[in-house]
């Protein structure tokens, strides 16, 4: 049987569409920060500068590509530049092509082939090879520090030790930065995923009404989610650092992404209200016992599925808890699939 309303209401409020964040583009203009390193190029100020406008690049241009990658790519970038500045400052301050030989024609060029290997992902909208390449990235990432290590030591000089020292100082200052940029980016990111929903939450039950729903307490669940939703942009906008706006993040999930009980479980609240407000404009449209057994099947199914969502409350689904809550949204929405056709036939 086809899940008709289901598929319906769950593609308006998961399907979203991201809009290009046009002021970014000017912030990038695909420049090519880093090649294989010249010993004798001095740049970390360079890239300290760069560091900070580089997790726009992730929202540059952007077109079809998932906010989601973006964003992790956003990070990615920052530790990136953070390492090729770093891995530049030890072979300019050792000064030595023996010594840092490994760094130069090892490690660095398989940081800039992981890190365009990571673009590539992002414009291809390819989420598991993102994930993978990801992986081998960080695992190049230890062995480029380790072998840095390797190098200072062999180097041995009080000199090279004190200039990298207020080099990394630097550094670490600037990553901090851009790390918070692009938590930023993540956040409204994720403001503008909830809003879409609620868009699309709001147009599916002025489409209900106008069939002749009753659906007040769709509308219900949608301000109480909006407002909730203002409040957490509220506390994004203000947030003045990392830690404030991680605390930000964790204080509220529309759906089912906090570890904490901050869940709002918008989906399964609208899919509910909305397949009650359904059954209710059909269930008087026909008093035959086999309709109005359908009806109360498809009552019971909604019921259940509100017991089940009540108690998972605004945590996170444990165990068998979201099957029992989508299973009978499921189940109620292809019953008012059914009583829809019926009715559909009776006036043809």
């Amino acid at each position: 049987m086809t899940n008709h309303l289901n598929v319906s209401f769950i593609s308006y409020i998961l399907g979203v569409n991201f809009v290009s964040e046009q002021s970014c583009v000017m912030l990038y203009k695909q420049k090519k920060y880093r090649t294989t390193m010249n010993p004798t190029v001095k740049y970390s100020a360079f890239i300290a500068s760069l560091i900070l406008v580089m997790p726009y690049v992730a929202f540059a241009d952007q077109g079809t590509q998932s906010p989601t990658l973006q964003v992790q790519l956003a990070s990615v970038t920052c530790t990136d530049n953070y390492d090729a500045a770093y891995l530049n400052d030890v072979v300019n301050a050792i000064s030595n092509p023996t010594i840092t030989s490994t760094i130069t024609t090892t490690d660095i060029p398989k940081l800039n082939a992981d890190f365009a290997a990571l673009q590539a992902d992002v414009t291809a909208n390819n989420t598991v090879q993102f994930k993978i390449d990801s992986q081998k990235f960080t695992s190049d990432q230890r062995t480029a520090n380790l072998d840095a290590v390797t190098a200072i030591k062999a180097a041995h000089n009080t000199t090279v030790n004190s200039t990298l020292k207020s080099e990394t100082s630097q550094l670490q200052s600037t990553e901090k930065s851009c790390l918070f940029a692009a938590k930023q980016q993540k956040a409204q990111v994720k403001v503008q995923t909830y809003t879409k929903a609620i868009t699309n939450a709001q147009n599916l039950s002025n489409n209900l009404t106008t069939h002749g729903a009753n659906t007040g307490a769709l509308n219900q669940t949608i301000a109480n989610a909006n407002s909730q939703i203002q409040t957490f942009q509220t506390e994004v906008n203000n947030a003045q650092n990392s830690t404030q706006l991680q605390a930000a993040l964790n204080s509220f999930c529309l759906y089912n992404g906090c570890k904490t009980a901050n869940n709002f479980h918008f989906a399964a609240n609208a899919a509910i209200q909305a397949d009650q407000a359904k059954l209710n404009a059909l269930a008087g449209k026909n008093t035959t016992s086999t309709f109005q057994a359908l009806v109360g099947q498809a009552q019971s199914d909604i019921t259940n599925a509100q017991t089940a969502l009540t108690q998972v409350g605004a945590n996170q689904y444990q165990g068998t808890q979201s099957s029992a809550v989508w299973n009978n949204i499921k189940a109620a929405a292809d019953v008012i699939h059914q009583l829809q056709q019926i009715v559909n036939h009776k006036h043809h």
